[in-house]
């Protein structure tokens, strides 16, 4: 078996990257290499995986980013399972699999850990290995930046800094939604929506309660524009994961669907495992089983 590590230097957690570089620097017999630019660590899985003779066990070491970028290098080559190391500012990806996400930094626990099957999402032309989100929740993520270049503001606090301010600017989003090829409400403007195959997003925040990364499904979420009182009112149970079959959020629409379509009659935003893309029309459909992902032994949720 062939051990590659591909490392994203500019990942958010400090403290966890140093973890982890003195962990590897005790490694002999793996390969190292280090992302230099967006969109590398696909390529640099990609070649690898495509020229190996033997299979390749490719450990993403950054955040969400990165683990995306490397699934949407290897997910049509079935030689190579992916083990993400979190060493990101949010790793939701993780959160879906072990109640101890830290499990995932030791290295000795994942070259000798277990192989697990999962779903992924295709959105046009793009894989997610956790969430596709429309409306208020893309808004959050892109004008995360705007704080987080403030002095003494974390990565954290500025996620949080820029829930309020969408929330009072980025509330209203208009495009149509099908699930199945049945049309989801229209009207009122759409506050936000949710295709998941895992539970959380935001660093924590847990958007999908009911979602499992190998039931073939996608678990869908759909809020309508609310006022902002109310909205604050309900945030923490939505924090929490507690905003599904609730009856003070009776507007939230849940539902498990294979297909999802988001058709805009102008260009919006769309974010896939936290990149914020613009596009004119989505599509989300569910391929299964189409990865193996390592994760540390009996740690897996039931």
């Amino acid at each position: 078996m062939l051990h590659l590590f591909i490392l994203n230097k500019n990942a958010g957690k400090t403290k966890r990257y140093e973890i982890l570089s003195r962990q590897l620097e005790k490694l002999g017999g793996v390969e190292i290499r280090f992302t230099e630019y967006k969109g590398h660590a696909a390529e640099i899985a990609e070649e690898f995986v495509r020229n190996a003779d033997d299979f390749v066990t490719v450990y993403a070491c950054g955040g969400d980013g990165t683990i995306n970028e490397v699934l949407n290098g290897v997910y049509r080559y079935e030689n190579c399972a992916v083990a993400p190391i979190p060493v990101g500012s949010g790793n939701d990806f993780v959160r879906s699999f072990c109640d101890d996400s830290d499990r995932f930094l030791n290295l000795e626990d994942m070259m000798n850990g277990e192989i697990v099957e999962v779903d992924l999402l295709k959105c046009n032309d793009k894989i997610s290995g956790n969430s596709v989100t429309v409306g208020y929740d893309c808004a959050v993520a892109k004008n995360v930046d705007k704080f987080k270049h403030i002095k003494l503001i974390s990565s954290g606090f500025a996620y949080k800094l820029s829930i309020f301010y969408c929330l009072l600017t980025k509330r209203k989003h208009y495009f149509r939604t099908l699930t199945d090829g049945r049309e989801v409400r229209r009207d009122k403007p759409c506050l936000l929506s949710v295709c998941a195959k895992g539970k959380y997003y935001g660093g924590g925040i847990k958007c999908a309660p009911l979602a499992d990364n190998s039931d073939g499904m996608i678990d869908f979420m759909y809020i309508p524009t609310i006022g902002v009182l109310k909205f604050v009112s309900l945030l923490p149970s939505f924090v929490k994961g507690k905003h599904i079959d609730n009856p003070k959020m009776s507007f939230v629409r849940h539902e498990k669907v294979s297909t999802v379509e988001y058709i805009g009659t102008e260009p919006f935003e769309i974010g896939i495992d936290g990149e914020i893309f613009t596009v004119d029309r989505a599509k989300i459909e569910v391929l299964k089983k189409a990865q193996k992902i390592v994760i540390p032994k009996n740690s897996s949720k039931k």
